[in-house]
């Protein structure tokens, strides 16, 4: 998982495939919140970012949250 992490950090505009196979390695909260860092960093970083990445997020953050309850 932390070499997944670590080729998103390094690659500016990650696939899709790549970002699912990322989402299903994950087995953690801390993991998934790392994850989402990762993906708000490349967000952060453009000017117009993908509404797909933003989407992506936004599911992303739903599903952390609710595994909470």
């Amino acid at each position: 998982m932390a070499l997944l992490i670590d080729r998103l950090a390094q690659t500016r505009y990650p696939s899709a495939p790549m970002l699912d196979r990322i989402e299903s390695a994950i087995t953690s909260r801390d993991q998934g919140e790392e994850y989402i860092e990762k993906l708000l960093d490349r967000i952060d970083e453009d000017t117009y970012p993908s509404p797909e990445m933003l989407a992506r997020v936004n599911r992303l953050i739903a599903t952390v949250e609710a595994s909470e309850r």
